[in-house]
């Protein structure tokens, strides 16, 4: 019998994800992780980790669940077109760039553009975005799990200065 830990196991998915056309979720071994409630107000902040918030599982088949919290570091920048081919102006518009590790190689065209994520700021849960996917972020500039912000983005979580954050986000 061969055993594969969970670390080789992740790296293989993470780049069997990165040949794929579609992101997928981080695999665990049925590790289970608290869900922040979903707000019935879009707008509303997202308490992150309760008594009362359900438990899930993170290797759900549905990489675009809304059930999933991913966490991971968030940072901004300042282009106006990406690798979803759409124009937007990151001074006016809360938009996004997805790490590369969960969004794969295909760009256009790819079903995670144009979706739309709620990030909520981990160090001051009080202040959360929604905002849609229009780029991916380079490389091995993102983490799994983090995401570029646009300046309009970043500054509803925090300060341009502050740089990096550490976030929570979900689709919507």
């Amino acid at each position: 019998m061969v055993k594969i830990s969970t670390f080789a196991l992740f790296a293989v998915t993470a780049v069997v994800s990165l040949v794929g056309a579609a992101p997928v979720a981080a695999p665990t071994d049925n590790t289970t992780v608290a869900i922040p409630s979903t707000p019935a107000n879009e707008t509303a902040p997202v308490e992150l980790v309760g008594e009362e918030d359900p438990l899930v599982t993170l290797n759900s088949k549905d990489p675009f669940s809304t059930s999933i919290t991913h966490r991971g570091k968030a940072t901004w920048f300042t282009h106006a077109y990406g690798a979803c081919n759409y124009r937007w102006n990151g001074n006016k518009e809360p938009v996004v760039a997805l790490n590369s590790h969960q969004m794969g190689i295909e760009s256009w065209g790819n079903p995670v553009c144009n979706r739309r994520v709620r990030v909520v700021n981990v160090d001051n849960p009080s202040r959360s975005v929604v905002a849609r996917i229009v780029d991916k972020c380079p490389g091995d500039e993102c983490a799994w799990g983090s995401l570029d912000l646009s300046p309009y983005a970043f500054q509803k979580l925090d300060h341009l200065d502050t740089g990096i954050l550490n976030i929570a986000w979900n689709y919507i």
